[in-house]
């Protein structure tokens, strides 16, 4: 993998795990989601508040990454699969992130999640964990 495609994939990946932690550091000012819960489009202080305190995921299995880049934008495209340990059924969804350069630091311009149903029949996937964390650092489900 090119190591501009590593930091970005590592990165993504960063956001599941950290959560308001990751917006904190990586969401541009003028960034915004469009998730399901809540649905709407958010900006960064709405994320922000909406992510903290919150449980974040605990494995994502990462599918079908694409990766293009025009001057300094990025889109990264996947599919995922991520569980959190309070839940039983994990979400499906496809995502898509815009990244952006500024001087060299990656920050995110936007992220959407488009949930799915259902499994993907010989999906091959690689599972990453996130390290374990003291009970007192989970936030409320």
């Amino acid at each position: 993998m090119a190591p501009l495609a590593e930091t970005l994939w590592t990165l993504e990946k960063r956001h599941w795990f950290d959560g308001g932690e990751f917006y904190q550091r990586r969401l541009d000012s003028g960034g915004e989601l469009v998730i399901p819960y809540p649905a709407d489009i958010q900006d960064r202080d709405a994320a922000l508040r909406g992510l903290r305190p919150a449980r974040q995921w605990e494995a994502v299995e990462m599918t079908d990454q694409t990766l293009q880049q025009e001057d300094d934008t990025v889109l990264l495209s996947y599919s995922i699969v991520a569980w959190r340990d309070c839940c039983s059924t994990p979400l499906r969804a496809r995502c898509a992130s815009t990244y952006l350069s500024d001087d060299g630091t990656w920050y995110r311009l936007s992220h959407e999640r488009d949930v799915r149903d259902g499994d993907e029949a010989g999906e091959q996937v690689r599972m990453l964990r996130r390290k374990p964390r003291p009970a007192s650092q989970l936030g409320a489900a």
